[in-house]
């Protein structure tokens, strides 16, 4: 009795630890929210931002005062000397076997020609173009994730359907052969079930593979270990997006992160124009300075000075002129991009629209096909019941019942895949998900 006692008691333990360290179902905003906090990608994209900034301190710097400080110490023998000649034929020698000197300078600039300017420019410029580049990674992970996400519940669906069509096939098989013992059914109809359960065996195990390589893609993006089991919660995806073709585009174009950020580069070349024109100015500079000398066995020496400096490059204009060029066609090839891009983005607009038409109707053919499976279904029950049909029949309708269903889940995914092609699409996944998760219905 009490070994029975402590057996139950182990076990009760051991269920207790296997639904403790059962990890909760993630939703798709967490699982979103997790992908952004632990993406490599993210951190390096948010690394180059601050990057980014440290070079507009760095363009700021030349208008600052720089001061410089300066010593220098000696220590010799007396061979250091100073001799004054007599008045007949003698001379006083002076001697010091040390020596130091101290300088402080300033050098202030009141004017650099608009140098400091335009590399500030170009660096804030340069600044936005790494805040374009992470809100593009940003979306690209959101969009990567939520596809992974939904590719997870497809395949584990296709999975049901490819067990229920074992299922069946090994129930026909089963049938087969008995009929084929009682001398009914042919060999070649044997063959034909054998092949046909085979085949339904194969697709099984692909399906089986398919679920292990979607769930590792998502930890991927998760920044998981690659064997975590994923405990996902059921979800369907609506995105709250302009359905207009005109109002898409529009909008597509006015907050797609590429096309901000190539606006940033832009910017940063004609700053960098600016900056090259402004490379053939003069500068006017304050500068100062303060020296001090210990004392010699004769003289004990300081300086001051404070004065105006202006300097003009006149021989600068080549490397001048050059880097204007290049300027100009950075300026040229941002522009070319950009129009690529947006005939890019238009078909991407439209083929999204035409994608999640296609979803829509595709769902409302599998909900077709589940309602007529369920009354075939039902009806194979009731002629069971009534004698008037076959177990092999009803294992039959049941069979295809169980595989309307996961087709129709199928499609739910397929359509939740479309509706994030079209935030994509739109460049709305930010928005959507980050700064109104309140329109994600799940």
């Amino acid at each position: 009795m009490t070994r029975s006692w402590l057996a139950a008691g182990i076990a009760v333990l051991a269920a207790c630890e296997t639904v403790a360290q059962e990890p909760a179902p993630l939703t798709l905003p967490e699982a979103v929210a997790w992908a952004l906090d632990h993406s490599p990608r993210l951190a390096a994209a948010a690394t180059r931002v601050e990057e980014a900034e440290g070079r507009v301190a760095v363009a700021r710097a030349p208008a600052q005062p720089a001061f410089k400080l300066a010593g220098a110490a000696r220590l010799q023998g007396p061979v250091q000397e100073i001799t004054i000649p007599g008045a007949r034929g003698g001379s006083i020698t002076f001697s010091r076997s040390d020596f130091a000197t101290a300088s402080f300078g300033v050098v202030w600039p009141l004017w650099t020609g608009g140098r400091v300017k335009a590399a500030t420019g170009a660096a804030r410029a340069q600044v936005g173009a790494a805040e374009g580049d992470l809100q593009q990674a940003t979306e690209q992970l959101i969009y990567e994730v939520g596809l992974a996400w939904f590719r997870v519940f497809g395949s584990r669906s296709a999975l049901a359907d490819a067990r229920a069509g074992s299922a069946l096939a090994q129930e026909m098989l089963r049938t087969v052969q008995a009929r084929r013992a009682a001398g009914i059914a042919t060999g070649a109809e044997v063959s034909r079930a054998e092949a046909a359960h085979s085949r339904a065996e194969q697709l099984t195990a692909a399906a089986e593979n398919a679920v292990a390589d979607a769930e590792q893609a998502l930890n991927t993006l998760l920044a998981r270990p690659l064997a975590e089991p994923v405990v996902l919660a059921d979800a369907l995806l609506t995105l709250d997006c302009p359905a207009d073709p005109s109002r898409a585009e529009a909008v597509a174009l006015a907050v797609r992160p590429e096309l901000l950020a190539l606006a940033s580069r832009r910017e940063a070349a004609e700053q960098a124009i600016r900056q090259a024109r402004a490379e053939r100015n003069p500068t006017v500079a304050a500068v100062g300075q303060v020296a001090v000398q210990t004392p010699t066995a004769v003289t004990e020496s300081h300086s001051e000075f404070i004065g105006i400096e202006f300097a003009w490059p006149v021989l600068n204009h080549p490397a001048s002129r050059g880097n204007q060029r290049v300027a100009r066609s950075t300026v040229r090839e941002v522009d070319e991009l950009r129009a690529d891009l947006e005939n890019v983005i238009r078909l991407q607009v439209g083929d999204s629209a035409r994608r999640l038409a296609d979803a829509e109707e595709a769902l409302a053919g599998a909900e077709e096909a589940l309602r007529a499976a369920q009354d075939a279904e039902g009806q194979a029950q009731a002629a069971r019941e009534q004698g008037a049909a076959t177990a092999e029949q009803l294992a039959a309708a049941q069979a295809a019942l169980d595989q309307a269903r996961a087709r129709r889940t199928q499609a739910e995914c397929a359509r939740s895949a479309a509706w994030l092609s079209r935030g994509r699409a739109l460049g709305l996944l930010r928005t959507l998900f980050l700064l109104a998760p309140e329109e994600v219905t799940p």
